[in-house]
């Protein structure tokens, strides 16, 4: 028998759980119809969820903001779909934080088919949004959370019988023409524009990293919002052209197998998409150790570590690293992020 599965999503702007369900769509099919509902327009995946299976619906015309998450009109929309909807599906799992603040006014944690979730460390979550989820998530029937954080949530009151390990898929990035970057070591620091992210410390290491590869070194910032607004007024001339702003791209795979390199220094996050691309493609990835799974990669030799308190010694390391790649390493950073990752174990949780 089908099964009717429903995700929604604030929106499908860029970002690792739009990549979750692009992947679910894309490799669950045998038994499942599945629709996303995107609350607000934003949209680099409709196309290809649309060419996974999925129907795709957007509530509002509205781009995501704090403004728009708090029009009522937007709630109203969100209100109105899943009256006339809900009853078609046989599961449905609410993704990010606006989807979950209206589900909870409306009390669906009542119903057993309606799951939510978290798919970040607690410190990266504003108070307010922390807060909403201290309230609520105890509530639901199921909540997805990586196990590696359960510990950081004990205080929401999370019931061990309620929780689910979210494992994440990891999407195989190919392309058949890579971007080419004007140096021969090109950066790329990749994720939404808000300082969680990392980008501005990412700017601060390359500019340590430049002098030591003889200027030959260029850094995109893949990503938009606040935080890459203030990056670009820092550095008008993207200092000196060695520094872009792409902003949110919909080739992201040309972006990567072009690069030579992933910065990743996000804040408080653990091993994250950026990452396990990076390692598939074959890509040398230089992150911040913030969990047990990204220091468990540098214990293998998988990534360089980056230390926020030692940039130039980081810098240091990461120029011999990015010196030193060959097709022979690239090959073995393939090999051994295989093993780690299974994609079957991340769909079946869902089951």
């Amino acid at each position: 028998m089908q099964k009717n599965v429903c995700f929604i999503i604030d929106h499908l702007g860029v970002g690792g759980v739009q990549e979750f369900i692009l992947n679910y769509c894309t490799f669950v099919r045998d038994n499942r119809r599945v629709t996303v509902v995107s609350i607000f327009e934003n949209d680099l995946y409709s196309e290809r969820l649309r060419a996974a299976g999925a129907e795709v619906i957007f509530l509002t015309e509205r781009r995501h903001s704090y403004a728009a998450v708090l029009d009522p009109r937007s709630f109203y929309a969100f209100y109105r779909y899943y009256r006339d909807n809900g009853r078609r599906f046989g599961a449905i799992h609410l993704k990010l934080f606006a989807a979950f603040a209206y589900s909870s006014m409306m009390f669906l944690w009542r119903s057993p088919k309606v799951s939510a979730g978290l798919d970040c460390s607690r410190n990266q979550l504003p108070f307010p949004i922390q807060a909403l989820f201290w309230a609520f998530a105890r509530r639901y029937r199921r909540f997805y959370l990586s196990a590696l954080v359960w510990n950081e949530y004990t205080a929401f009151g999370l019931r061990q019988s309620r929780l689910r390990n979210q494992i994440y898929p990891v999407t195989r990035r190919h392309s058949d023409m890579p971007k080419t970057y004007p140096a021969r070591f090109s950066f790329l620091s990749a994720g939404r524009g808000i300082p969680q992210k990392g980008h501005a410390e990412a700017v601060a290491l390359f500019q340590l990293i430049q002098p030591l590869l003889e200027g030959d070194g260029c850094l995109s910032i893949l990503g938009e919002g606040p935080a890459v607004d203030a990056i670009k007024i820092a550095y008008p001339e993207g200092d000196g052209g060695n520094i872009a702003f792409p902003g949110s791209v919909t080739n992201y795979d040309d972006w990567l197998i072009g690069a030579s390199c992933v910065i990743r220094m996000s804040i408080g996050e653990d091993t994250n998409s950026v990452i396990r691309e990076a390692l598939l493609a074959g890509k040398l990835v230089a992150t911040t150790l913030e969990g047990p799974g990204c220091r468990d990669l540098a214990e293998r030799g998988l990534v360089v570590a980056i230390d926020r308190n030692d940039l130039p010694g980081s810098a240091a390391r990461l120029a011999a690293a990015v010196r030193g790649v060959t097709a022979e390493k690239s090959a073995a950073l393939r090999l051994a992020s295989e093993q780690l990752w299974s994609d079957e174990e991340a769909f079946s949780v869902y089951d």
